[in-house]
């Protein structure tokens, strides 16, 4: 599964934007079953940086069919608002699925822990 994300802002504000001290991961829901990547972070890479697109790449998980939602799980000090993420089967046929943020909703220790977004398209 490779996972993009694209923050739209990353720490507790403006003047503290581009920390990446969160630990954010993502269970992936389809039509056959669920699957959860590993933590989303890039070794030696400043992951979360404002208007940066992230990739991460997680090989050889579960195929949970077509790809209908995402829960997006945040744990750590900062805050974390992203716009989208488009998730998509390592295999090259498949066609990427993008979530999108709509309701600008902040991942951080503090409130939300956590949001589901759904496609509605249902694609694989």
């Amino acid at each position: 599964v490779v996972a993009s994300c694209k923050p739209l802002s990353s720490g507790i504000n403006a003047e503290y934007g581009g920390s990446d001290n969160i630990w954010a991961s993502v269970t992936i829901i389809g039509s056959t079953g669920t699957t959860e990547t590993g933590v989303l972070d890039n070794k030696m890479y400043d992951d979360f940086e404002d208007g940066s697109t992230d990739r991460f790449v997680f090989p050889g998980m579960k195929d949970v069919g077509c790809i209908q939602c995402i829960i997006v799980k945040a744990r750590g000090t900062d805050g974390w608002l992203f716009t989208s993420m488009t998730v998509q089967k390592v295999a090259s046929y498949t066609t990427p699925v993008t979530f999108k943020n709509t309701n600008s909703v902040w991942l951080d220790a503090d409130s939300t822990r956590q949001l589901k977004l759904c496609n509605k398209s249902k694609k694989k």
